[in-house]
């Protein structure tokens, strides 16, 4: 990912950072960042902890970009996702295991993700000492080049704009 990130953008500045250990990035620095997916299947403490850490390398007017998915997702079916085979999903509440099918290649084995309510997010967040800006539930608008099954209905991602708390 780095390659093609530098080959896209050769001014760009693109990291690895080894597993969620921030200390080598620079404190009150960073004007966005943007975590796309990355806390579905990670457990609400480390989120936190996470979170928190990632707060303290923005700039004073810096903003967090966090794409997650929303919990409905593990409920419906999708133009690249299914739950079809998994009713329990149903009865999962924020903290719980559940499992989706990606369906748009090869390997249909179920991934597992951690369902997290807007709720547990919000309290996540305030723990961490940021605060939501904006919460962004977008919808297809069904004139895109996909055959959409729920997403001009029901909003599969939730976009959240957060900063450090005042």
């Amino acid at each position: 990912m780095l390659r093609i990130a530098r080959a896209t953008d050769p001014g760009g500045d693109y990291r690895h950072v080894p597993g969620d250990n921030f200390s080598e990035l620079p404190t009150a620095s960073f004007n966005v960042v943007l975590s796309a997916f990355t806390f579905d299947n990670i457990p609400g403490v480390t989120k936190g902890r996470i979170f928190r850490d990632l707060g303290a390398r923005l700039a004073p007017d810096g903003k967090i970009v966090s794409i997650v998915s929303s919990p409905e997702i593990y409920l419906h079916e999708w133009a690249s996702f299914s739950t079809r085979d998994f009713p329990e999903n149903a009865r999962a509440k924020s903290g719980d295991i559940v499992r989706i099918i990606v369906t748009d290649h090869v390997d249909r084995r179920p991934v597992e993700d951690i369902v997290c309510s807007d709720e547990s997010y919000g309290a996540i967040y305030r723990e961490s000492g940021l605060e939501v800006v904006q919460m962004l539930a977008p919808l297809a608008e069904g004139n895109e080049p996909y055959t959409w099954v729920s997403e001009t209905r029901i909003a599969p991602w939730t976009i959240y704009v957060l900063r450090q708390s005042t």
